[in-house]
């Protein structure tokens, strides 16, 4: 089975149907993971104090951290992060700061440990992963709608700069002597390798995936381990098993687009759905990966040393990892159980559930977003809706579907459209049209698509009306205090009146006129397209229905041949120049 780790042909993707049913090491938990439907303060990432006393996890549901005595166990108290949706900690060396990404208000806290004061800067385009040099001078955030890492003064809170990475930057990783800090690209599926002296990015790894959400760097500041799926999207859909495959790749600066090693975690491990964050053991010889769409975490050996060993049912979808300085226990954040899994690196038993208390609110639409989140509604296991649609976006990429009967039949490419934005006020669905509800779509998605496993009603619903209500992000291209620029008001203007856009796009869920089906020349005459709703495009590239359009500039500058988006020839360079701006603003 070890053999079986290497590369492996794109050609031959399909023996992943046979193999997962080969049974490979685990250490099994025997209780059966279920998301906190009674109330869940959504553990994310976790960091501990250099002195190995205490424990600081991010809180994404209550907008907060929890801060956790590491000897007892305990939750010693619940601080304010100053904003929504946190992801990413650092803590400081001498134990008085933490550092905490608030993803979806658009800020970075510093916050005083002691007197749980916190400084808050304000940081739009959804900051996500957080990394501190080693002299604690330096606090990097990854700026992911801006495909940016911030650099910040961990002293005064000042922002000193910005590091240009790939598309849409998350987990982050910085070498020991801090010279070196490397990105996991999420949509791009690749590395970006920063040079914090010159604040440039050096060279980059790439690789064939994307969903790239976790990075763990080598002590030779170059080797990178990082975990991602591959979407076999170059062929119909016609079954669930393989659409994606979960791995991971060992590479290095302008190494092979496979890595140095590309390692298929379907045929090596369990539950190995949706790999999200990467530790590696001192002294590296094995990688704990969690994977969120699995609830497990896997253990995967480096340097072809051992087997595989899945820990199974570890907690309801597993995120952010952490290892004790002693390195004996592994501790995981449950995104939506509510606890802390600790496990003995030992001999890899789950030894301790650490529940991270009452909430102040209440998830009324848990059971939705878990079911989102989880491969068992998948025929195989191998993916989960938040595979092609991570955290409610989109994977960048575009599919041949044989399951929906319409006129875009399975040979015209499909791109992934982004869920955010209240879209249940936006019906019909996909890109014809077909469905008339939520519904509706996603009962076919889950027969047709998923192949799933029975799913009864509840189960629908309960993911629709999750899909249909989540929010959507803060426009990072905006001016300060949220306005319109210059150039973006010049641009409604012509949205409105001269571009014509306003006669077949919404721009927002209040907007409630019926839905335009339209035909602009780029698929066969008489297959006509849904106008897509336009707020929170800036966010959701490539463009047009099957992402031939790399920016939304070029849906005009090549895709416009025929004439026949809106009055968009009409307009000439300077006016397309505002008409986008205001586009990207919406």
């Amino acid at each position: 089975m070890r053999k079986m780790r290497w590369l492996i042909p794109t050609t031959i993707a399909f023996v992943i149907a046979i193999v997962l049913v080969l049974p490979n090491g685990s250490a099994q938990n025997p209780d059966r993971v279920k998301p906190a439907l009674g109330g869940n303060r959504g553990p994310f990432a976790i960091a501990f104090t250099s002195d190995g006393t205490r424990a600081v996890v991010t809180e994404f549901d209550e907008g907060a951290i929890a801060i956790i005595d590491i000897a007892s166990e305990r939750v010693l108290r619940h601080i304010s992060s100053g904003g929504s949706q946190p992801t990413g900690v650092g803590v400081t060396r001498d134990g008085r700061t933490a550092i905490v990404a608030n993803s979806f208000s658009g800020s970075v806290a510093f916050v005083d440990l002691a007197s749980g004061k916190e400084k808050i800067v304000d940081t739009p385009g959804a900051p996500w992963g957080v990394a501190l040099s080693p002299d604690d001078k330096k606090a990097y955030v990854s700026i992911s709608q801006l495909d940016q890492v911030a650099v910040f003064d961990i002293a005064t809170g000042s922002r000193l700069g910005n590091i240009s990475t790939d598309r849409r930057p998350r987990a982050l990783a910085i070498s020991p002597d801090g010279g070196t800090l490397v990105s996991a690209n999420l949509t791009a599926g690749s590395v970006s390798y920063l040079d914090t002296a010159a604040m440039t990015e050096r060279n980059r790894g790439l690789t064939p995936a994307v969903n790239l959400r976790g990075v763990a760097l080598y002590p030779d500041n170059r080797t990178v381990f990082a975990v991602g799926q591959r979407a076999q999207n170059e062929r119909p859909t016609e079954s669930a098993v393989g659409i994606w495959s979960n791995q991971a790749f060992v590479q290095v600066p302008e190494g092979p687009r496979n890595g140095l090693q590309n390692l298929w975690l379907d045929l090596m491990g369990q539950d190995v759905a949706d790999p999200d964050s990467v530790v590696l053991d001192n002294p590296h010889r094995r990688a704990f990966v969690s994977c969120s769409g699995g609830d497990s975490v896997n253990v995967v050996p480096i340097n072809n040393d051992g087997d595989t060993i899945a820990i199974r049912n570890v907690g309801a979808q597993p995120r952010g990892m952490a290892i004790t300085s002693d390195r004996k226990q592994l501790w995981v954040a449950n995104l939506l159980s509510n606890d802390i899994a600790v496990i003995d690196t030992s001999n890899l038993k789950l030894i301790k559930r650490i529940n991270l208390g009452p909430t102040s609110r209440h998830d009324s639409n848990l059971l939705g977003r878990y079911l989102f989140g989880s491969a068992t509604i998948v025929n195989g296991a191998q993916f989960s809706c938040n595979s092609c649609h991570p955290d409610g976006g989109s994977d960048g990429i575009s599919w041949k579907f044989t399951h929906v009967q319409d006129a875009l039949g399975n040979k015209l490419e499909r791109n992934v459209k982004g869920l955010r934005g209240e879209i249940a006020e936006s019906p019909p669905y996909r890109w014809s049209g077909r469905e008339a509800t939520l519904a509706a779509f996603i009962k076919q998605e889950a027969v047709g698509l998923l192949h799933s496993p029975p799913i009864n009603v509840e189960q629908v619903n309960a993911i629709a009306t999750y899909v249909g209500s989540l929010p959507q992000t803060r426009n990072p291209n905006r001016a300060p205090g949220g306005t319109l620029t210059l150039s973006a008001q010049r641009g409604k203007a012509l949205f409105e009146v001269k571009g014509g856009c306003i006669a077949c796009h919404t721009t927002s869920p209040k907007e409630l006129r019926r839905s335009t089906a339209v035909w602009i020349g780029t698929t066969p005459k008489g297959v006509l397209l849904k106008a897509p709703r336009l707020d929170g495009v800036f966010d959701t590239y490539p463009y047009l229905h099957d992402g031939s359009a790399p920016t939304l500039e070029s849906v005009f500058s090549e895709h416009n041949q025929q004439k026949l988006h809106g009055k968009a020839n009409l307009l000439n360079k300077g006016e397309i120049s505002d008409l986008l701006q205001y586009v990207k603003e919406l």
